[in-house]
Parts: structure tokens; sequence; C-alpha cells
């Protein structure tokens, strides 16, 4: 190869075996001779590329500049080749579309590589110089590493510590209501770091200081040093979602920090807590230890990484964390300085800006946007590169709608930078809100935007009238207003805009003495059938307010209210559609002849915002049957639901589900191909009684489900009636005894017992003798246990189940008399005896000495003497007889869940018959248009009753969404279920980094490139394995991989290309293609599933800016 000239430097690419390298020369990108090419082309470079791109390609062929090597494996220049840009370049030499800017690298002096896009980037900036030298001043270090380690005396002492910051006149936000109680160091520091100006927050460190006994002497300056964040100063949420072991984590992290030795498994769990991330945590750090610790936040990641240090906003752990502070020591061992260099040159560049003493800098904004008025778009990309980084940094909070992210502004028509507060103004998802940032006064969108920063929240364009039958509902509408007209600040006016459909566009001010003006404009809205769904609430802060001290304290004022009022909004808006898909408010247009009510005339009110019918459908592995626990907490239990939130409260969740389901609140069943109308509506069935067979006519699930619900159904027939257990009493008899039974023994774990409970009943075996019905059978043929089970447990007696000699896992209400029951194959050998108990509380796990202060024998079962069922009750908090004969509970009110897994898969038709239509809400009992129909066999009236919530999943790999029944689509609300790849961990396989994030992610972007969304993959198949490289390797390897072949139709090129096989080494290629003869085959490699790198390399070569989550 020819030799590059000194001054330029050289660039290199590797792919497939081939390699090239090129340099930059007077604006063109030059590939050097003796580079090399690969010979055969993909289909993305046939059909997708520029037109350009294959051209050239051909001219090189053609004119003997690639020529074929002598092996026939490859291309090779000639000559030096001129291309217009380093993409064409990669493009030809690779023979598949790509981005050049990411594939050609070059070597840096300290070993790390940098992209041709980095290096770009790089140039374009004035050159850094290559050590900072330290900075004067600095007098803030000694007092700071004091302060910290006073702090840590106090930990079992936290009030103090907020005392002394309240004596100092640091105003403290309360913890939801309640004075706060706890606090920790970083907090501490953080306090009072939110004063973002020396002045202030310097007199501040002086009165703690006293307070403290410091003795080093009070800083006179703070260079160097970063704020924290005025609307997120706690480390820590409020008490409702923090942890128990959030707080102690952060005081054992402060004392690592404080004596320079941080440990792993700390660093990772004060990463997780919610409202720490990197940033706000290595800024906490620093605080304690600048000596050891560098923040890694918005000003100095961009710094670090245009001097070769590229992987400083990537951290995820400690070891990562080390690595970056190991290599910022070589631009500048003084962490302090560094930091300060960074924000100077942060304030000088377009890298970005920051607060200037605690006000935001706007009359830097205006200046730069004035700058960039002739070219818009590129203004509004230089402004959001510049400042949405502060915007986003100061509205990051604990909240509870609000979700800042960067979101640019693509407007051409003028300049301004915006930040997404959550939804969109396009979107049907849910409410939005955003905040927009203008230079003057000629911003306009649909409304006259000031100068200034304005917050906006309001329901997306489009038609619909869902909020509007929402706003029927008194509670709902009282919930919207008062949101609208909560107090704001003096110098903040919110204001209100409806549609021009509405009437002249106007700005409605709100706030308290409003209420009757915003009332009236909401009534209007209400009132405005068929108008568009626009509503917008917007205020602003003016320029006067950002540049002035209290703008932390206005801006959080406003975001406090923009986040109470997004999620009554958001609540209005997805309540209101999944009403009105579901039928469940009365329609707009009413059928002629009729007359829709505004409530359900049924015993039953519906759970507001949850359709009555509804499918979750998605790819396999996205985990539609987990999400169905939170489906049926939200109509039977949605405070617990919305108690035990995220994934540290799953397991509670599921728990409640499964407690439940043995109360008989929950049905599940699966449908398949032979699945039929007998199985789930009624059927007749053999039983055998007595030792001889007989039929009867049982009701399927669904009519079960209906009766659950309260539905008004007899039952089948007097044999059916012995079938099916009857409706359970709610209340324990007068006298009644207390039970203990075991069911299967004390397994731990019994399918007999969990089905028994799921069934609403105790079950028991036949102890070594033969299946046969105790039914008019003599005492004298029948042990004391039988007897006991039979006839001395009585209808209104309260039954322990027992789990251990001292473990109690139940209790429940007996309901109904013995029967024998052997239908369900799992009770056919044996466990054929029950007894219907509503079972009040299951899941248990209690000392029975302990609550009932009786240890249990090892008899099947047992009458507790001297207990009273009384006694249970109290002990385990449960209702007493009396409490619950108190309680309004009659069948019409109690709602059911039925899950119907995999409902795509059977013969909709053939299973639900004429019940389709009595689906539908608007059919259902009490409803306007109610219907009723006569079952075939039974000759039974039915109606479905308004408390039956079907919730069915639905694989779209199975079928399409648009093959599915006509009938089933109009009746039911559809939610999809898409793959959610960042729940995947980042794996540390011997120092490696194995980001499963990236490689699902980037494994179905190709996959719905290829086939389309409903084919991709779930995050399920990379969940549950073993945290290692071969557990990985297992799951692609026998799971992934046979999925891929069924989707592709074993066309093991294009399985290939998911995999990224064309890009990578031979060695590292899932899928070797051979050659035979004129054949071409392909083989597994087992060598590449035992090698990080085939994995790594399926996506490496895509840019982190094209995940979207923070990669």
């Amino acid at each position: 190869m020819t030799t590059p000239p000194d001054q330029s430097p050289l660039f290199e690419l590797t792919s497939s075996g081939v390699q090239a390298r090129a340099q930059e020369r007077d604006g063109t990108w030059v590939v050097l001779a003796g580079s090399q090419a690969r010979r055969d082309v993909t289909e993305s470079f046939k059909n997708s590329v520029t037109p350009g791109y294959r051209n050239r390609r051909q001219e090189l062929i053609e004119d003997g500049t690639l020529q074929l090597t002598a092996n026939g494996a490859a291309y090779e220049f000639t000559r030096d080749a001129v291309f217009r840009g380093s993409t064409e370049a990669a493009s030809v030499i690779m023979g598949r579309s790509t981005d050049g800017t990411r594939d050609w690298v070059t070597a840096l002096p300290n070993g790390r590589r940098q992209t041709h896009g980095e290096w770009l980037a790089a140039r374009d900036m004035p050159a850094p110089p290559p050590i900072v030298p330290p900075v004067t001043g600095q007098t803030w270090k000694p007092f700071f590493r004091e302060l910290a380690a006073r702090l840590l005396d106090f930990e079992d002492r936290q009030p103090e510590l907020i005392g002394i910051l309240r004596n100092a006149g640091i105003a403290i936000n309360h913890d939801e209501g309640e004075p706060l109680a706890a606090i920790d160091p970083f907090t501490f520091f953080s306090l009072i770091l939110k004063h973002t100006s020396d002045a202030s927050a310097l007199a501040l460190f002086a009165r703690v200081g006293a307070a403290l006994g410091v003795q080093a002497p009070v800083p006179t300056d703070l260079t160097g040093v970063p704020w924290s964040n005025p609307m997120n100063a706690w480390f820590f949420a409020y008490r409702s979602t923090r942890q128990p072991e959030d707080v102690p984590t952060l005081w054992q992290l402060a004392r690592q920090a404080v004596a320079g030795d941080l440990d792993a498994g700390t660093f990772g769990a004060a990463l997780n807590i919610r409202k720490v991330a990197l940033p706000k945590l290595t800024q906490g750090l620093f605080w304690l230890n600048p000596q050891q610790n560098l923040a890694l936040n918005s000003v100095n990641v961009p710094y670090l990484k245009v001097r070769g240090v590229p992987e400083a906003g990537q951290v995820q752990t400690l070891e990562e964390y080390r690595a970056v502070l190991e290599a910022a020591r070589n631009t500048n061992p003084d962490f302090a300085a560094l930091s300060h260099a960074a924000w100077l040159e942060a304030q000088a560049s377009a890298q970005g800006v920051a607060l200037d003493g605690g006000t935001f800098p706007f009359s830097r904004f205006v200046a730069d946007a004035t700058e960039y008025a002739p070219d818009r778009v590129k203004g509004n990309l230089v402004l959001d590169r510049r400042y949405a980084p502060l915007l986003l940094e100061v509205m990051t909070g604990d909240w509870d709608a609000l979700k800042p992210t960067r979101s640019p502004y693509s407007g051409r028509e003028q300049l301004a930078v915006k930040v997404g507060l959550g939804g969109g103004v396009k979107t049907d998802g849910g409410a939005f809100a955003r905040a927009l940032l203008f230079a003057d006064d000629s911003g306009f969108e649909y409304v006259p935007f000031p100068a200034g920063l304005t917050l906006e929240a309001g329901l997306p364009d489009g038609k619909g009238d869902g909020p509007r039958q929402a706003l029927q509902a008194a509670r709902m509408w009282d919930e919207v207003l008062a949101a609208l007209n909560a107090p704001l600040p003096v110098g903040l006016q919110a204001t209100l805009t409806l549609n021009t459909a509405f009437g002249p566009l106007s700005l409605l001010p709100l706030g308290p003495g409003q209420e009757k003006e915003a009332a009236g404009q909401l009534g209007q809205y209400a009132r405005g059938q068929g108008l568009s769904r626009r509503l917008r609430v917007g205020l602003s802060l003016s320029p006067a307010q950002l540049e002035s001290n209290n703008f932390p304290e206005l801006l959080g004022a406003a975001l406090s209210y923009l986040d109470a009022l997004l999620g009554v909004l958001d609540r209005l808006m997805r309540h209101g559609e999944q009403l009105a898909a579901a039928g469940e408010v009365g329609g707009v247009i009413e059928v002629p002849g009729t007359h829709v009510s505004e409530v359900p005339p049924a015993a039953f009110v519906p759970v507001p915002g949850v359709p009555l019918n509804q499918i979750l459908y998605g790819p396999p592995g996205t985990g539609k049957t987990y999400r169905v626990v939170d489906e049926a907490l939200s109509v039977l239990d949605p405070a617990f639901l919305a108690a035990h939130p995220g994934s540290e409260g799953r397991a509670a969740r599921k728990s409640r589900y499964d407690e439940l389901a043995a109360q008989g609140q929950i049905s599940f069943v699966t449908f398949h191909q032979s699945f039929g109308y007998e199985d789930f509506i009624e059927g007749i069935k053999p039983v055998m009684s007595g030792g001889s067979l007989s039929y009867v006519l049982q009701d399927g699930v669904f009519l079960e489900a209906v009766r659950a619900a309260g539905g008004d159904l007899a039952a089948a027939s007097p044999a059916a009636q012995a079938v099916s257990p009857p409706t359970p009493e709610p209340t324990v008899r007068a006298g009644a005894q207390v039970w203990r039974i075991y069911i299967d023994g004390a397994a731990p774990v019994s399918q007999i017992r969990e089905r028994s409970l799921a069934r609403g009943e105790m079950r028991v075996g036949s102890w070594g003798g033969a299946v046969q019905d105790l039914t008019g059978q003599s005492y004298d043929g029948l042990s004391e246990q039988q007897i006991l089970f039979r006839d001395g447990v009585r209808v209104g007696d309260l039954v322990v189940l027992a789990t251990g000699a001292d473990r109690m896992g139940g209790v429940g209400v007996v309901t109904g008399e013995y029967r024998f029951d052997p239908a369900e194959p799992i009770f056919a050998t044996d466990y054929a005896h029950a007894r219907p108990v509503r079972w009040l509380a299951t899941g248990l796990n209690l000392g029975a000495t302990a609550t009932l202060g009786k240890s249990f024998s090892q008899q099947t079962i047992q009458r507790v003497a001297g207990v009273t069922p009384e006694q249970v009750l109290a002990a385990l908090k449960l209702p007493t007889a009396t409490e619950e004969a108190s309680m309004p509970h009659t069948p019409g009110q109690r709602p059911h869940v039925l899950i119907i897994d995999e409902i795509n898969r059977g013969n909709i038709s053939k299973i639900f018959g004429e019940l389709i239509t009595l689906l539908e809400s608007g059919k259902r009992a009490g409803a306007s248009e109610a219907l009723t129909v006569t079952l075939p066999l039974s000759r039974r009236p039915l109606a479905v009753p308004q408390s039956l919530y079907v919730i069915g999943t639905m694989n779209t790999a199975d079928r399409s969404l648009t093959l599915l029944d006509a009938a089933l689509r109009r009746r039911f609300v559809f939610r999809p279920v898409w793959p959610q790849p960042e729940v995947l961990p980042v794996l540390d396989i011997g120092g490696t980094a194995l980001d499963l994030r990236k490689f699902l992610h980037v494994i179905n972007d190709r996959i719905e490139r290829l086939l389309g969304r409903e084919q991709v993959i779930g995050h399920a198949y990379l969940l549950g394995l073993p945290a290692t490289l071969g557990g990985v390797a297992s799951a692609v390897r026998e799971r992934i991989l046979p999925l891929l072949e069924e989707y592709f139709f074993e066309d093991w090129s294009k399985i290939r290309e998911v995999l990224a096989d064309e890009d990578k080494a031979e060695e590292l290629q899932f899928i070797h293609r051979v050659k035979s003869g004129s054949e071409t085959r392909y083989r597994l490699n087992p060598a590449a599933f035992e090698n990080i790198e085939a994995f790594t390399g399926v996506y490496d070569r895509v840019s982190d800016a094209d995940f979207p989550f923070g990669a």
C-alpha cells in the first residue's frame, strides 16, 4: 500500500475478511491502493443504496481499479481511488448499505479508536490543550473533605442534619405531606448546591460548617464544583416509592467515597435507586472526594469524548467508571481543574450551556438564535444540541406524569428549542406535554408563543369524543376543573385554548377565581360532539423570569402544576377512549327509538378506563401473559396495583393475583384447535357416580365465569347442580367451628392444592382405598376422617389450610355440602372428594402457634379446639361475620375476570357460537340494548353481566391481526405488547460487555425490515438465563435460531443478514455459507457460539445514537 502523508490521519475498515485503508484529501475520500473490497454484494446494495454507489462500484471494476485477487475471494484496489465521501467508499467496499462515518476507524495516540464521524467533530472544534494547568483558587476542597467526613457521624441522627439545613435558611420540601425525616450526605450537599450562585452557596456552606464544627477555612470560591438540579436535589424518591434500602445504601456509598474505596456492589445498588442516574451519582461522589472522583455529567462527558474518552457517557459499572477516571487523568489529573475547563469550554462552544448563577442564559440564547436566523433548519439543530441538554437537566425530577426527553424542534419557519414532556400532539395514546423556548414574540403554533419558555399540556389533535364522554362523570369533571385552576405563584398564568371549531381563538386565563369561566369553556368542550379533540393549557416564563434569581422556584412550581394536570388529562384521554371503544359510556348517536342512559342501569358500575373486552397482542416472548396479572388487578384491586408499582412490586402483584384466583374471581383457559362450544359454553359430559357411568349437561368455562360474575343463570340440570358449586355464602354461621385441613399433605408445591384453591374447594383423597362416592354410605364403611370431611364439617364453618406442622397457607368459609367429583384428570385417580369453600385468604405463610396458639397434627382433617372463627379472622385482619354481613355484596356487584390465552388459536365461531353478540357492552344485561339468548342444549335464558371482563392474549406470529375473526375484532379493544429490549441487562463476560439490549434491538430492526413487525422477537427469550456467554448462546441457538428458521422458511441468507454474518469475519459467523459445486449450502458454526465477538458483532457497527435507549 502507498504510505499516507504524515499530516493526514489514516483510517481503516475491516469487513468479512477484507481490509481497506483511506484518508481524507482536499475534501475527498481516497481509498489507498492495496485495499480490498468484497466480491459479492448484498440484496440491500442492489435494491436500497444510492444508484450512484452501485454505478461507482461498476466503474471501478470496468476500468480495472478493482480486480479480483489471485484466489478470486475478493477485489483489490490496483491504485488509489477517489470517492465523494467515506460512506460511498464503505458501501462500495462492503457491498451493502452502511454508514462510513461509523465504519472507518483511526487509532489515537493513546491507543483508543476514533470513528471518522468522531474525528470530523473533533476537527471542527478548537484543539484542546493536552493538559489543563491547575486553576487558582479551589479553596473549597479541604472544606468539602472535612464536611463530608463529619456528616458520617449523623447516620443515626438524620433529623439533626435536616434541622441544620433549615436553620441555615435552606427550604426543604415535605415528603408527601410529612416533614422530611431521612437524608444522606449526597442529598445534604445537593440541597446546598441547588442554590446555583457562588455568593448564596458559599454563605450556606459557612453556616452549616459552623454548625457542624468544621475546622477547615470557609471556602471563598467554588471553581470546578458542579451545581445540583434544583428540581431534583434529593438522591432518593418520595416515601411512597422509596425503598427501605435506598437511604442506607447511600450512607454506605458515602463512607466508601470518603475513604476512597468504592465497592462495586454498593455502586451498582446506588445507581439503581429511583431519582439517581450516572451523572447525579458521580457528581455526588465528586463533592465528597474530588481527588478520586469525577462527575460524568452533561458538561464533562462531551469534553472527555473529544479527548479520546468516548465511553465516558456509557458507564454502567464501577469497573467502567474506574477505567474512565484513569483515562481522564491523562487529560488532567486534577479533576476539579478538568471540571472547570470543561465548563469554560461548554460556555464558549456549541457543546452546551449551563445555568449562570442559578439563572437561565436566555440572553445568550437570543444572540445564538439571531445568528442562525438566515438558516432556520441548521439553527434548530444547533440550538437543540446547545440548549436542550440544559432544559432536560433542570426539568428532570420525581414527577408522576412528566417524562422529559430530547425532542428536537422540526419547524422550518421559526427557531425554537423543544423538550418533550410526555406523549405527542399527533398521537392517540394519551395526553401530551412539552416545553418550547422562543427567542422573541414571533413564535406561533396554532396560538402565539411569547418570548421565553412556554410549558404546554393538552389532548392530542384529531377527532374523537372519548374525553367528552368521560367528562360526563361528575368525579372526572371535578378533577379536571380542579387541575386547570390549581394555584400558581404570582407572575405565572396558565391559559386554556380550544379549537377554532368552538369559536374564535382565545386564551382563557385559569386559576383561583376563574372556576366559573373555566367551567363554561369546559362545558362547551364537553358538548362538542363530533368536533376536534384538541384542548391545550399553556403557561410561560418570561425572559425576565428566566434570568431572575428565583427561576428555579418558578420553574419548579410550573412543572408541578403541569405534572398534576398531565396526569389528569392522561386519565381523561385514556379512560374516555377506552370507554368509547368498549361502549361503556352512552354513545353520541342514539339508536332510533331508544334512550341511552348516562350511567348503565345495571347494579354493577364498570371500572372506569378498563374495557370489558380486550386482547393483548404482539410477537412471541413480549410478556402478554405476564401483563395479564396487572390487567386483572386493574379490575379486581386497582388500589393494590397502584400501591405496588414497577418490577419491585411484581411479586406482591402476582401473589395478590393468585389469591384472587383462589377466591374464584379469575378464570383462566387456553384456546386450541380442538377446543369447542361444549368446553366453553355447555356440553354433555360423562360422569362416574356410584360405580356407574352417566352423562350430564355441564356448564363450560364461560358460563361458570358468568355465574361467578353474578349473572342470572340457572343450573343446567339437577345432575349438573351436583357438579357445579352453588354460589357461596359469604358469612361464617353462628356457633361455627374451626377446622384444619391438609390438601395433598405438606408438599411445598402441589398442583392438586393449587387447582383446588383455584376452583374454590377443599379436597381429600381416598386414604389408599377405592376411589368411590361417599354419598349415602353408612358410617360402618367409612373411616373417621371420611366421616369428618363428609358430615362433621358443616356449611358456614371456618377452615384453615395447613402447609406444615406449624404453617398456615390460607383460610376460608365452607359454602357447600360434600360431592364426589372426579371429572378433571388431576382428580380422577384420587382427591375426588370435594367441599366448596370460599377462600378468604391464600398464599399465606404464617406460624400456626403464633397466630392461633395451636400447632397442627399430621391428620388430614382436624377440629381446632379452643379457637373461634372470630379469633382467627381478627388475627389475620380479615372481616368478621358481622362485618361481612353488613357489606353490600350481591352477586351482581362482584367483578370477575375471564382470561383467554392464545385466543386466536381457537375457532372463534365454533367456540363462541351465538354468544359472540352478547359480549358487546351495549348488549349486556342492564344496557339499553341488552339481549338475552336461549342456550340450545339446556334451553336456559342467558344474558352476560356488566361485571364480566374478558382478557385475551394473541401471538401475532401465529396469525396476523388482519386475519382474525371480524366479529371478534369488532367487539374487543386491541392493545399491542411489543418487545422491550431496555429491560435486558448488559453482561460482563470476561471483561467484555455483551449488551443484550442492543443485540435484541438490532435483530428486531432487521426482522421488521425484512418481514414486518409481527415477527419480531420478544425480550422474554433472553430473560431467565444464566448470566454467562453459554446461557446466551444456548438461548440464541435453541430458541431464537429455530424461530428465525420458521420465520424465513429456512432462507438462510436472510438469517445471516439478521445476525450480521455478512459483516463478520468467517470465524465469527453463526451460519457459514459453503459452496458445493453450483449449489450454496449453509452450516451452523458451533465455534461462533463460544466467541463473544460473534454476539457483539451483531450490533457493534450500529451507532449508539440509533438506539432508543441510553446506550
